[in-house]
């Protein structure tokens, strides 16, 4: 087998047997500078007796060490220390020589030389070796030799033709705005000069806003794939260190590179781990990551974006960057990358499921039906989900309910099978999920009810499941809030009328009521206190910039607000107890069809919401859709 050939640096070999030399000769020098000791020490006064009674055969004085070696008549070996005054050694070493011991005195003369070197010389110059011999080593793995750690040192690829694995728009759905904005900056790029014939600037920068999972970061790379471009990728985090100008350093040497291989992009994920707001904080003094910040905003602004350096970003926390980062000149646009719409999340399922093996009556746009707010990622997860489900099975193809089921795990996690619940918790549950889908029902919903299940998933003991039927809706009235409401306080409303008494099966409902209901009063001004919001800050309490406005609500208008917001709740829990009064039969139909079946799906939950009578006064669409436990 041949070997292969191994690379060695001269210097570095030589700093390597440098630094191996002069170990071993202080190893060697450091025995010689060490206290002799012969046999076993003796106290002065026993050496003493020895030497008055003749015993001691020959003696050595070492006068360094201040010590006495001596050997008794049967050759036997010992030491002791010299007393501290210098009559008591005279007196004994006269002793010794007249009781007929030979006594020889040495002087030891090098070894305070020896000892110099070896505790002093040889140990500065072993560390010169080595700290030559690790220089040397840096030098040779990087170019900047110690002041590597100040270099970036993230991820770079070439996208676009000839590349492999690099994304393109094709591989990107749902997000049709934010293509068609980076597109330009694609075209920007590409083809520089029908822009500069019209006296057009380029942008130098593009923030992608939007929530995790959205595919802030596979836009930014489809948009490098798309302008064939060199394609920088790193984190705010890489740049904040401990080390003072660590950051700064590393922006540069970043923005450096990128130019040298321009045309290219410059990806900043998680950009608020660097671009918080400076002067936010209490107290701070020289922050780090201010100079870091100062530095970048100091690249943005010393480069031309005409010659093909473009730098993207991505945040879920625009509130809290810089404003220096947002003006025209560094980040001129902000791309928002929001959560899929019902056809965009088709789009992303009809891109996930294309080469997986699937039964004929899979269809995207029904799935996609069943998971309304997903975003990109987690769909990515349904199916993937699904697929692990069906080779689990021994499936040949991803089925429908390997999707529902994975939509399930999704949202819920897996199912709790060790979590038994007793019959007593089996009928709250029932009654508390029928109540959900018996008042939505009642109300019109805008959404068709596809599910309810009583099954233990994690910490949630029910689910009610929907299909949107039209579109996704963003903008509600003060009657679609209160509707959703009431279906909401549905479950409690039940359980009070069931059995007089609620269970903690009701906890995430307050919650999720009470969150509206305050922000129904706090920011949307439907109560009595008037169309202002109270209490709302964009800034966060740690950044210490709002510390003063949190304050500013004075205790007469909380009180208020809590007021409002406990008879908003109220309000809704009786509706939906008045609705249930009326539809008290179905309700118990569901609960008994849930406690025998556990899951009623389609045409058995469509069968009892069929003899569902409509809510008293008045219905409309609600698109809230049941709560979740």
């Amino acid at each position: 087998m041949r070997l292969p050939r191994l690379s060695v640096d001269p210097l570095a070999a030589l700093f390597a047997a440098l630094a191996l030399v002069l170990l071993i000769v202080f190893l060697v020098m450091l025995g010689s500078t060490q206290p002799r000791s012969n046999g076993t020490e003796l106290p002065y006064t026993t050496v003493q007796r020895k030497a008055a009674a003749g015993e001691v055969r020959n003696a050595v004085q070492l006068d360094y060490d201040h010590r006495l070696l001596i050997t008794d008549r049967a050759g036997a070996e010992a030491w002791t220390s010299f007393p501290a005054t210098g009559g008591l050694q005279d007196q004994l070493l006269t002793q010794l020589d007249r009781k007929g011991a030979s006594v020889v005195i040495d002087a030891q003369s090098g070894k305070q030389a020896k000892r110099l070197i070896v505790q002093v010389l040889l140990p500065i110059l072993i560390l010169a070796s080595l700290f030559a011999l690790f220089m040397r080593v840096s030098q040779q793995a990087d170019a900047g030799g110690m002041g590597a750690f100040s270099r970036w040192a993230g991820r770079r690829s070439k996208l676009g033709p000839g590349s492999t694995g690099g994304p393109s728009f094709a591989d990107v759905a749902g997000a049709p705005a934010a293509v068609a904005e980076l597109q330009e900056l694609c075209d920007l790029l590409r083809f520089p000069e029908r822009y500069s014939a019209l006296g057009a600037r380029p942008p130098k920068g593009a923030l992608l806003v939007g929530p995790p999972g959205t595919g802030k970061t596979l836009l930014a790379r489809a948009t490098a794939g798309e302008a064939h471009a060199a394609f920088f990728s790193v984190s705010g985090a890489e740049f904040v260190e401990s080390l003072v100008g660590v950051g700064a350093a590393r922006i540069r040497d970043l923005f450096a590179k990128a130019r040298a291989a321009a045309p290219a992009i410059v990806f900043i994920d998680e950009l608020d781990a660097v671009g918080r707001k400076r002067g936010a904080g209490v107290g701070q003094g020289n922050d780090e990551r201010e100079q870091t910040l100062n530095q970048l905003l100091v690249e943005m602004d010393g480069f031309d974006a005409g010659r093909g350096l473009i730098v993207l970003a991505a945040t879920n926390r625009p509130d809290i960057l810089d404003p220096a980062l947002l003006r025209p000149g560094r980040f001129d646009r902000q791309v928002t990358v929001d959560a899929p719409d019902a056809d965009g999340r088709a789009q992303i399922l009809s891109l996930y499921l294309k080469g997986r093996p699937c039964e004929a009556d899979v269809t995207p746009a029904e799935i996609a039906r069943r998971c309304p707010g997903f975003t990109g990622a987690e769909l990515e997860n349904v199916v993937n989900e699904a697929a692990l489900l069906s080779a689990r099975a021994g499936q040949a193809a991803i089925g429908v309910d390997d999707l529902d089921e994975a939509i399930q795990r999704v949202v819920g996690g897996p199912r709790n099978d060790t979590h038994v619940l007793g019959p007593d918790e089996l009928e709250t549950i029932a009654v508390h999920e029928a109540a959900h889908a018996v008042v939505a029902a009642a109300h019109g919903d805008g959404a068709q009810l596809h599910q309810l299940s009583i099954v233990s998933r994690g910490r949630r003991l029910g689910r009610a499941t929907t299909l949107m039927l039209d579109r996704d809706r963003t903008v509600l009235r003060r009657s679609d809030l209160e509707r959703q409401l009431a279906v909401t306080m549905a479950g409690a409303a039940a359980e009070r009328i069931a059995f007089g008494e609620v269970s903690t099966a009701v906890n995430d409902d307050l919650h999720t009521a009470t969150q509206l209901a305050r922000s129904m009063v706090t920011s949307f001004g439907m109560s009595s206190l008037g169309p202002v919001t109270i209490g709302e800050h964009s800034a966060e309490v740690f950044l210490g910039a709002s510390l003063q406005e949190l304050g500013g609500v004075g205790p007469g208008t909380l009180e208020r607000i809590d007021a409002e917001t406990r008879e908003i709740v109220e309000e809704a829990e009786t509706r939906a107890a008045k609705t249930l009064s009326a539809n008290w039969p179905v309700v118990q139909a569901i609960a008994d069809d849930l406690v025998a079946h556990e899951t009623l799906a389609d045409v058995q939950l469509a069968g009892h919401l069929a003899a569902v009578r409509a809510a008293p006064n008045g219905s409309g669409p609600d698109h809230g859709g049941p709560a979740d436990r």
